[in-house]
C-alpha cells in the first residue's frame, strides 16, 4: 500500500434530476450508486477499496503505475456504462503515515475539482435531432414514445438499468407485505381535484467534513499506525452507510404503520388520503454516505423529514462523535421540474445549517418552503420578499427539531402545540371550528401586533376558546417575529402521522 487514489463524482444532482420522469431519476440514481460501489464499478478492485459510497471512494495500490492503470480502466467503464456522469480522480503517495496522506488527498481532490476543464461535447456533426431531456445530440429513438434521446437517456431507459435500479431497494421492502415504491409521479398519493403536492426531502449530516478532518488530525498527532488508522476509517465509514440505511428504513416503517385499509391516516382525519393500490406515497432517490434524498406526497413530507432527524439526532458514530443533521423540504405542485425542486430543497438544508452554526446549536434543524420560487433566488431574498413587512418578520424558519411538544419555538412545538388538535392549537376545538378566523389571522399578521391583539380580543367576546398557546402573547409575536404564519400555511398541508415527541 504505497499510493492512494481518490474518486469524487461531480454534478450528481444535475445528473440525477435532469429528466422530469420519475423512472429516469431512479435509474440515474442507481448509476451514481453503482459508480462508487464495491458491488458495482469497483467490484474488480474491492480488495483495494478503503472507502466507497456517497459519490466518492478511496483506494490503495502498491505502485503509481498500478493506480494509473486502474484510473484508465475505471474511467473507461464509467464512460461506457454511465455516459454523462463526470468525476475527478487523484493519486497521492503514502508519506509520513496513512492519516496524513488521507488528509492531503482531500486537499488534492478539492483543488482538482476547481482546476478541472469542463468536457467539450462533439455536438452536431451529422446529427440534427436533439434529445428532449438533455438537449444533447440524439443517438437513439425511445422505444415507448418514439422521441429522439441522447446516449445518457438511452442508458437510463434500457431494461437492464431499470431492473437493477428497482432491485436496489428490494431489501427495504421485505417487510411491507406487498407494498412497493411508485415509479410514476401520479402514484405518490396525489388527490386529484383536491391536493396535488409533491415534496423533495433532502437530509444531510452536520459538519461531517469537519469531523473527518478533526479525526485525521488526531490520528496524525497521536502517531497511530497505518493498520489502526485503516481499521478506524473503515469502521466509521461502514457505520455511516448502515446508519443512514436504518434511518431510511425507519422512515418507511412510519408510513406503513399509518396505512389502514389502503388509506394513509394521521392525527388530522380530514387530511387522510387514499393510496394507489400497492404503492407507497414515498420514493427513495439518493442514499449514500451522510445524506438522504427522497420524494413523497407533500402532506407527509415534514413529518417524514422530522422522523429522519429524530432517528439520527444524538447517535454516536465511532471515532467521529455525536451526529446530527439538517433537512430541507421543498413542497411543490406535482410535475414541477425535479431539478428546481431538488435545488430548492438543498438550499433550504444549507440555510438550516447556516442558522444552526450562527446559533452554535448542536442539534438538528428543519427548513421548508411551499410553492415555487424564482430560479437562483437566494433563500434570504425570497424570505424577505414574502415574509417581511417593514421591521416585522412573519416567519421563524428554520426551526430546531426539539425533543418535546412543550419546547418553545421548535418544530415539535409548532407541529404538536401550535398546530395541535387539542387546547389552543389551530386545529383544536376552538380554532378548528373557526377556519375563517384562522385565515383572517394571516392578513392581520401583516398589519402588525396591534391589529392581531385587537381582533383577538374582539373574537374572545363571543368565544373564549379562541386563545393563542401560552408560549405566545395575545399579539402572536415574539419580539419582531412570529411563528403564526408558518403554522397557518401548514393547516391544510401538514399531516402528522403519530406522536411528535
Amino acid at each position: 500500500m504505497n499510493v492512494l487514489t481518490g474518486i469524487d463524482l461531480l454534478g450528481i444532482q444535475k445528473y440525477v434530476f435532469t429528466s422530469n420522469r420519475l423512472r429516469d431519476v431512479v435509474s440515474a440514481s442507481w448509476l451514481v450508486q453503482w459508480a462508487t460501489s464495491c458491488d458495482g464499478a469497483l467490484q474488480r478492485w474491492r480488495n483495494q477499496v478503503l472507502h466507497a459510497g456517497g459519490g466518492s471512494a478511496v483506494l490503495a495500490f502498491d505502485s503509481e503505475d498500478e493506480a494509473k492503470k486502474f484510473a484508465g480502466v475505471y474511467t473507461r467503464k464509467i464512460l461506457e456504462n454511465a455516459p454523462g456522469l463526470e468525476l475527478v480522480v487523484a493519486h497521492h503517495p503514502i508519506q509520513n503515515g496513512l492519516a496524513k496522506s488521507l488528509r492531503d488527498l482531500q486537499v488534492i481532490l478539492a483543488r482538482k475539482k476547481l482546476e478541472r476543464k469542463p468536457n467539450v461535447e462533439a455536438l452536431g456533426l451529422a446529427v440534427t435531432a436533439a434529445c428532449g431531456v438533455t438537449g444533447l445530440p440524439a443517438t437513439a429513438i425511445d422505444r415507448l414514445d418514439g422521441t429522439p434521446v441522447s446516449k445518457q437517456v438511452e442508458t437510463w431507459r434500457c431494461d437492464d438499468t431499470r431492473k437493477r435500479a428497482e432491485s436496489r431497494w428490494e431489501k427495504d421492502l421485505e417487510f411491507t407485505s406487498g407494498w412497493r415504491f411508485p415509479t410514476e409521479i401520479d402514484e405518490l398519493g396525489r388527490s386529484r381535484g383536491d391536493t396535488s403536492l409533491l415534496a423533495v426531502v433532502h437530509v444531510d449530516a452536520n459538519a461531517m467534513g469537519e469531523k473527518i478532518r478533526t479525526w485525521l488530525s488526531r490520528c496524525v498527532q497521536a502517531g497511530l499506525e497505518d493498520a489502526t488508522v485503516l481499521d478506524h476509517y473503515r469502521e466509521w465509514s461502514e457505520w455511516i452507510d448502515k446508519e443512514f440505511r436504518r434511518i431510511w428504513q425507519r422512515t418507511v416503517r412510519r408510513v406503513l404503520e399509518a396505512i389502514h385499509d389502503g388509506c394513509l391516516q394521521g392525527s388530522v382525519p380530514r387530511l387522510n388520503f387514499e393510496l394507489r393500490p400497492g404503492k407507497l406515497p414515498l420514493r427513495p432517490v439518493l442514499l449514500g454516505g451522510d445524506d438522504l434524498t427522497f420524494l413523497c406526497d407533500g402532506r407527509i413530507a415534514l413529518d417524514l423529514a422530522a422522523t429522519a432527524l429524530r432517528e439520527i439526532n444524538g447517535s454516536d458514530c465511532p471515532h467521529l462523535g455525536k451526529m446530527s443533521a439538517c433537512a430541507g423540504v421543498a413542497i411543490v405542485r406535482a410535475h414541477y421540474p425535479f431539478a428546481r425542486a431538488y435545488e430548492l430543497a438543498e438550499k433550504l438544508c444549507s440555510h438550516a445549517k447556516l442558522v444552526r452554526r450562527r446559533q452554535q446549536d448542536p442539534g438538528c434543524w428543519l427548513d421548508w418552503h411551499i410553492g415555487a420560487v424564482r430560479p437562483t433566488e437566494p433563500i434570504q431574498e425570497f424570505r424577505n420578499r414574502l415574509y417581511r413587512v417593514n421591521h416585522l418578520r412573519l416567519t421563524c424558519r428554520p426551526y430546531r427539531l426539539g425533543s418535546a411538544v412543550s419546547d418553545g419555538e421548535t418544530w415539535s412545538w409548532l407541529s404538536g402545540t401550535l398546530l395541535g388538535t387539542s387546547g389552543t392549537g389551530l386545529r383544536g376545538p376552538g380554532w378548528g371550528r373557526r377556519r375563517n378566523k384562522v385565515k383572517a389571522l394571516a392578513s392581520l399578521l401583516r398589519q402588525g401586533p396591534t391589529a392581531v391583539r385587537s381582533a383577538l380580543h374582539a373574537w374572545q367576546i363571543m368565544d373564549r376558546q379562541l386563545a393563542l398557546p401560552t408560549d405566545l402573547d395575545d399579539s402572536g409575536f415574539n419580539g419582531d417575529r412570529t411563528p403564526l404564519l408558518d403554522a397557518i400555511e401548514l393547516v391544510d398541508v401538514h399531516l402528522p402521522l403519530g406522536g411528535e415527541a
